[in-house]
This record gives C-alpha cells, sequence and structure tokens, in this order.
C-alpha cells in the first residue's frame, strides 16, 4: 500500500481509556480485613515503583466505533480523507500502514480483490484500487476510522475487500468509472509488489 503523505503530529491520549483507572468505593465490612503480608506490600511497592503496566487489551469494536464517532464529532467539518490526517488517527494509521508492509499474505489478499475486480470490468494488464472518500457518508466514515484506530491490519484489508466488493457491481455491470462509495479500478502500469491501493493524501 502506498503510504499516504500524512502530517504526523503526537497523538492525543485515548479518552475512552481514561476512565479505566477509577475505582469504586468499597461497601463497609462487619468483620475486619485480613492482615496482608509484609511480602505482599514490599511486591506491590516494587511493581509501583517500577512501573509496571498492565498488559494493554485490544479495543472492543463499540469502543472504536465510540473512539471513531467522538472524533467526527470533534472534527466536524472534515471528510473522511481529512480525518485520516487528525492527530489521533494519523500516529495510529502509520502503525498500522507500517504492519501490513510487513504481512504478505493480507497485502496478497487487496490484490486479489482487486485483480477480480479488473477482470470483471474487463481491464487488461495491472490495476490498482483509487479510494475517493471525499463523499463518504457518516456510516462509511465511522467504519473507515474504526479500521484505523484499531491498527489492525486485519480490520484495515477486511474494510477495503469490502468497499471493492460493494463496488464490484456498479463498476462492471453498471458500466460506472467510480461507485457511489468512491471505489474505482484502474490500471496500474507501474504495477508494484505492494498492495494496489492508493489511499488519498
Amino acid at each position: 500500500m502506498n503510504t499516504p503523505a500524512l502530517s504526523i503530529a503526537v497523538v492525543l491520549a485515548v479518552t475512552l481509556l481514561a476512565s479505566c483507572g477509577k475505582s469504586t468505593p468499597a461497601a463497609p465490612q462487619a468483620s475486619a480485613p485480613a492482615p496482608v503480608s509484609e511480602t505482599r506490600i514490599e511486591s506491590e511497592i516494587t511493581n509501583a515503583l517500577a512501573g509496571t503496566a498492565p498488559t494493554p487489551v485490544a479495543a472492543s469494536a463499540s469502543d472504536l466505533q465510540r473512539e471513531a464517532e467522538g472524533i467526527m464529532a470533534q472534527y466536524p467539518g472534515k471528510t473522511a480523507a481529512d480525518l485520516l490526517n487528525v492527530p489521533e488517527v494519523s500516529v495510529k494509521l502509520r502503525n498500522l500502514l507500517s504492519k501490513l508492509a510487513q504481512d504478505k499474505a493480507l497485502q496478497q489478499r487487496i490484490n486479489s480483490s482487486v485483480d477480480l475486480a479488473a477482470q470483471i470490468k474487463g481491464l487488461e494488464g495491472a490495476a490498482r484500487l483509487d479510494l475517493d472518500m471525499k463523499s463518504y457518508t457518516p456510516a462509511r466514515t465511522s467504519r473507515m476510522l474504526q479500521a484505523a484506530l484499531s491498527e489492525d491490519p486485519n480490520q484495515l484489508v477486511a474494510f477495503l475487500v469490502g468497499e471493492i466488493g460493494e463496488a464490484a457491481p456498479d463498476i462492471s455491470f453498471g458500466g460506472m468509472e467510480r461507485a457511489p462509495n468512491g471505489v474505482s479500478i484502474v490500471p496500474n502500469p507501474a504495477a508494484a509488489t505492494t498492495p494496489k491501493t492508493d489511499l488519498p493524501d
């Protein structure tokens, strides 16, 4: 995939994680709490001083949806393409594209979908995906952002393959140059070994 020229800034802290450290007060107990051993206390202090952090947990689909919609609400005037460049998204997208660049099998999934759509359209030779996100609906923008924010190349590939599949009838049997979802399959004379995608800047 050709990495878009992103204006990368420091990523903002995810607000969804801000409440994770809050605890609710415990109800008073009738009996006295069991004594804690000195070894346990020393262990807890050592861990605290060492800055031991819990193992990060992958965000759930609902968390990603809330995060994506929060970003859309924060930047109401921006298109889906513009949102790829906001600080909350750009760093995660860069990490995601770096992971995808190392996964040849996932790259091949995109290439195979592009090749199939090109054959259906009747294109000869190599082809590539030309994706125009400027007219994305809010629902499609949210799905695109969720894939980017996940930092999971499988989710990005699933999104792109789904977009190509949805566009196939319009760009083949419908004779449209670009499908309503922004997908166009175009000749790629300078075919490369990277996935045949052209994400917007």
